[in-house]
C-alpha cells in the first residue's frame, strides 16, 4: 500500500488560517486568519479581532478598522525576529502588516486573495525583500 500524498507546507497553513478565522473572528465583514510556520515546523496562528475585554460596535464598518487587531500582528507577536520560515495569510497584508512583518525578518508570505482596498502591499514586500505567493484553492477534477 502506498502513503498518501500529503499537502505541502504552504497549502496547509493557508487550510489552518482559514479556519482559525472561520472559527475565531467575529468580524461580520471579514475574516482573516494567519499561520505562521516556524523554522522548526511549530505553528503560530491568528485571526482579527478586538484586544480582550474590548467591546466593538461592529455596525459602524469604518470604526471598527482602528479597533482591530490585524491577523498577522496576531500571529507573529510572540514569534522572535528570524524564526518565522513563512507566513500563510488569508488575505495579502495591509501595509502596516506588511512593515511588522517586515520587522520580524519574515522573508516569505503565502496568501490566497488580495484585499483591493490597499495594493500598496505589493511595492513595500518588494522594498523589504519579502517574497509574495498566491495560492488558489485546487478545482476538484470534473
Amino acid at each position: 500500500m502506498k502513503p498518501r500524498k500529503r499537502k505541502s507546507w504552504e497549502e496547509t497553513a493557508l487550510i489552518l488560517a482559514q479556519v482559525i478565522a472561520e472559527c475565531r473572528s467575529q468580524d461580520p465583514y471579514v475574516q482573516v486568519g494567519a499561520c505562521a510556520v516556524l523554522r522548526d515546523n511549530s505553528l503560530s496562528l491568528g485571526y482579527n479581532g478586538p484586544p480582550p475585554g474590548v467591546e466593538i460596535d461592529w455596525s459602524e464598518r469604518e470604526d471598527r478598522g482602528a479597533r482591530i487587531i490585524h491577523a498577522e500582528v496576531n500571529a507573529l507577536r510572540s514569534v522572535a525576529p528570524g524564526q518565522c520560515e513563512f507566513l500563510a495569510v488569508t488575505l495579502l497584508p495591509c501595509r502596516h502588516c506588511m512593515t511588522f512583518i517586515a520587522s520580524k525578518a519574515v522573508r516569505k508570505v503565502v496568501y490566497r486573495e488580495v484585499y483591493e482596498r490597499d495594493t500598496l502591499a505589493f511595492e513595500l514586500a518588494k522594498e523589504f525583500g519579502i517574497k509574495l505567493v498566491q495560492l488558489r484553492p485546487k478545482k476538484a477534477p470534473k
